[in-house]
């Protein structure tokens, strides 16, 4: 009797060891294909930036901290390999995010210097011969459209005449004085109207 006991304790002992192992990688296996899927959400969310509105991104934004704060919850049952490659997913989503607000602050500044400059929008087709004409149209242009601006449209317009500003210290040698003079004026008035806009909120 005593002998069929100790067979069927260690039977069961036996049983219940295979279990827990058996679990155990079934979890393993679950959290991996979790991190497996999200690599592959990542990598798919993360691949064309150029294209992204900034609504969709948005989206993209949530959805990411949705998911790992799922992900974050169960890390302490990641192996080591699988803590480190979270890790690094993650920050290659945060580089994705740096990336994706430069190609948008690109893409609004090019947007901007079509807006002001017209014509004109590639710096390198101005020169000394019509670089009077690109400032007079800069500012035709903020006087047109600035009643309706925001300090963040104010601070585009300041970098686009920034930009403007560095193309004319290239080309400095070969501007005639009348121009310069003109040149300076346009300049002092868009300082002017800038901090109007400052004094009154607009």
């Amino acid at each position: 009797m005593k002998r069929e006991i100790t067979i069927y304790s260690i039977l069961m002992l036996f049983i219940s060891v295979v279990a827990i192992s058996s679990c155990t990688i079934t979890r393993e296996q679950e959290i991996e294909d979790e991190l497996g899927e999200f690599r592959t959400w990542l990598s798919q969310e993360t691949s064309q930036l150029a294209s992204r509105t900034e609504e969709d991104w948005e989206r993209t934004k949530q959805d990411f901290r949705m998911r790992t704060q799922e992900l974050d919850q169960k890390e302490d049952e990641f192996t080591e390999e699988l803590r480190a490659e979270y890790q690094q997913l993650k920050q290659e989503f945060s580089e994705a995010e740096e990336s994706y607000v430069g190609v948008r602050s690109e893409a609004r500044k090019a947007e901007w210097e079509r807006n002001l400059l017209g014509s004109w929008a590639d710096m390198s087709t101005i020169d000394a011969t019509n670089i009077r004409d690109v400032y007079i149209t800069f500012m035709e242009n903020v006087r047109e459209q600035r009643e309706n601006w925001t300090d963040a449209d104010w601070e585009m317009a300041k970098l686009v005449m920034e930009e403007l500003n560095e193309r004319k210290s290239e080309i400095d040698a070969n501007i005639d004085t009348e121009t310069e003079v003109k040149i300076k004026a346009l300049q002092m008035e868009f300082h002017a109207l800038e901090t109007a806009a400052d004094v009154t909120g607009d």
